[in-house]
């Protein structure tokens, strides 16, 4: 039987596999406390954060937060703009629709995660969620940055800020994943 270890982490990134010290059938394995591996590529990008880490991801946050309002206004803007061409089929409109309400809703969300309940569970779900809508961004840029119905001018806008937003928030998933064991409250 194979052994079993526990590796609890903590926030001075040491690995603790104390209890991993059980005998499970021939093989022993001796617990400790050892280094957590990093990824040195984040650690060189963001050494320049490491002095205050919550404050770098709030800031980031701030910044992320501003661009998903005007990304609210300008898909509403653009759906209703879409909405009143008579030969446009509704699947864009419905997705830019959808689209300012994810954002509105992760804005809110997320502002309520990293302020109140920054539980490891949360902070994970927020993470994951954070790059989901990113990659959601890249394809809405997709969708609209050649499209001819409606006001083009409107279109390029709307697909210029879902690209924007979607570096801003790769960033800021970036960001929320190196530093957070500076977010989770135990």
């Amino acid at each position: 039987m194979a052994p079993v270890e526990d590796d609890t982490t903590y926030a001075d990134e040491t690995v603790d596999d104390t209890y991993a010290s059980t005998n499970y059938g021939n093989s022993t394995v001796t617990g400790g406390i050892k280094p957590r591996k990093e990824n040195f590529i984040l650690k060189k990008i963001f050494s320049t954060c490491e002095h205050d880490a919550l404050g770098s991801v709030h800031r980031a946050w701030a910044v992320t937060v501003l661009f998903m309002v005007l990304f609210f206004i300008v898909a509403i803007i653009e759906a209703n703009q879409i909405s009143d061409d008579e030969e446009v089929s509704n699947a864009l409109c419905i997705a830019s629709y959808w689209s300012a309400f994810l954002h509105l809703t992760f804005a809110i969300l997320g502002t309520f995660v990293l302020k109140r309940f920054s539980t490891a569970f949360a902070v994970g779900c927020f993470l994951g969620c954070s790059v989901v809508i990113s990659q959601q961004n890249l394809f809405m840029f997709a969708a609209f940055i050649k499209y001819q119905h409606g006001s083009v001018f409107g279109n390029v806008i709307f697909a210029d800020l879902a690209f924007a937003l979607f570096g801003l928030l790769t960033f800021f998933s970036l960001i929320l994943g190196h530093f957070r064991h500076y977010i989770i409250v135990k």
